[in-house]
């Protein structure tokens, strides 16, 4: 007997500039320019007993306000990888779930004896990190779609010294000399959605939650959303939200909206 096996994978990259020029209700005027970078690969297999669902994305962009230096405004490398049986609608999973920043990151402080307001560098590579692996089950649809529901899931992640919310110092397993390390066992969620509508209009989003416990202090969330329409072969308008919520590095919801017009490359097989 033959054995059903479909393997297919796609590649979408886009580089975007931005120029924004405003005035405010105070006359003050307020110009800032922003580039940014986005990849997003996808490999898919499904056949008869097995399948798997790999992603990796890597965004990066850049804000700079005129008369003022650049600041790194995104900056992401995820890595998902989902594997799980087949036969039925919701099949057992295991998954592994990767994600840092490339660069470090700065905040500002000021500087009493220069008497000046300095940008201060924290992190890296691997600085924050977070790894979770996963046992669970998935609901696919749509295809290219599906959510993963890992009831065991083990996580483990670093957060930069200087930045880290004094209520989880003294929770580290280890204090390195840049960061603290923390582990954490408890339940995730996980949706990845592909969906077209139409030959113009595409549906993009990365969703994960992590929490062993109901409260601000034991839970994460990180959301990207895409809503895409194609105006042409290569160029595009994007809507891209994203949402992220770390206790680690504060209790407040990180927000950001943004609606641009683009080159766009995009790849299927």
């Amino acid at each position: 007997m033959n054995q059903l096996r479909v393997l297919n994978s796609s590649l979408y990259g886009s580089l975007s500039a931005s120029y924004a020029s405003s005035s405010n209700w105070y006359g003050q005027d307020l110009s800032n320019f922003a580039v940014a970078a986005n990849l997003l690969y996808t490999n898919n297999l499904f056949a008869d007993s097995h399948n798997h669902s790999h992603q990796v994305m890597l965004d990066l962009g850049y804000l700079k306000f005129v008369d003022s230096t650049w600041e790194k405004s995104l900056d992401q490398l995820q890595v998902n990888l989902l594997w799980n049986t087949t036969g039925k609608r919701i099949n057992t999973s295991y998954t592994v779930s990767f994600g840092t920043q490339f660069l470090p990151s700065s905040y500002p402080e000021y500087d009493f004896e220069q008497d000046i307001l300095i940008e201060r560098a924290y992190g890296g590579f691997l600085n924050p990190f977070n790894l979770q692996l996963g046992y669970g089950g998935v609901f696919s649809f749509w295809g290219k779609s599906n959510i993963n529901f890992a009831f065991a899931t083990l996580q483990v992640s670093s957060s930069p010294k200087g930045i880290t919310s004094p209520t989880f110092i003294d929770a580290n397993v280890i204090e390195g000399k840049r960061a603290y390390y923390f582990m954490n066992y408890g339940f995730s969620i996980a949706a990845a959605i592909n969906k077209p509508f139409g030959d113009h209009v595409q549906w993009v989003n990365n969703t994960r939650f992590f929490g062993n416990g109901l409260d601000r202090d034991h839970v994460n969330l990180q959301l990207s959303n895409m809503v895409i329409v194609k105006l042409w072969k290569y160029l595009q308008l994007r809507f891209d939200t994203r949402l992220a919520y770390n206790p680690l590095l504060n209790y407040q919801m990180q927000f950001r909206q943004e609606a641009l017009i683009g080159f766009f490359y995009e790849r299927q097989k």
